[in-house]
């Protein structure tokens, strides 16, 4: 029985859709186990599944060990570090017993950074630069020189500095006083026996006075 034009024109737009339907299913991607380390964020490509990014190396893992080259800088440079930061004045002032002279370690190597400060602040003047940056820092340093300052007269009230010119100058008065009395009043032998004896006896007396009022 022959297919009325109605039945006809209905069985090729059928078929006109299943082609259409194929062809859109080639034009997809197939799926894969494919994967893809993508920045947070991303997705991944059709067909494909997305992982983490690698989490970042911490250090001291086995991944930022140190190489033989680091090692052999490492000691390279070793004794002179350790030398250099034995001879910085502020350690060796650290290590004493006197807050005064630690201070005033302090007071100096706080006035030298302001210096070379102070010398940056003239340069970038000079190559018309910035100098916000370098005055707000010296400005900051100057302060602190003189907090140092103040704290170095209240611990001054308290604290007697056998060290310092004044009180030096003070036992040298009473040592020359000492030797007028005994010059009016004993014999030459008995004069060098005297200050021979004293000697041995003041030797080391500023630690010993230290000592004394800490």
């Amino acid at each position: 029985m022959a297919k009325t034009a109605a039945e006809q024109e209905a069985e090729k737009f059928l078929a006109d859709i299943d082609q259409l339907g194929q062809a859109q299913a080639a034009s997809l991607p197939k799926p894969t186990n494919q994967v893809y380390f993508l920045p947070g964020g991303a997705t991944a490509p059709a067909g494909g599944r997305a992982a983490s990014s690698p989490k970042p190396k911490t250090p001291g893992g086995r991944f930022n060990r140190p190489t033989a080259e680091d090692n052999a800088a490492y000691e390279a440079t070793l004794s002179e570090r350790t030398e250099f930061i034995e001879q910085d004045a502020v350690v060796q002032s650290a290590r004493g017993k006197d807050p005064l002279a630690l201070l005033s370690t302090l007071k100096a190597e706080v006035a030298r950074e302001s210096a070379a400060l102070a010398y940056q602040r003239l340069l970038n003047e000079k190559m018309g630069r910035d100098i916000t940056q370098v005055s707000s820092r010296r400005i900051d340093a100057i302060k602190k020189i003189a907090d140092i300052e103040m704290e170095m007269r209240k611990i001054g009230f308290d604290q007697i500095d056998i060290h310092s010119e004044k009180f030096q100058r003070i036992f040298k008065l009473w040592i020359e006083n000492i030797r007028t009395v005994a010059e009016q009043t004993l014999t030459p032998e008995q004069l060098d026996l005297f200050f021979n004896r004293l000697q041995t006896e003041m030797d080391g007396w500023e630690d010993k006075a230290a000592d004394l009022i800490r």
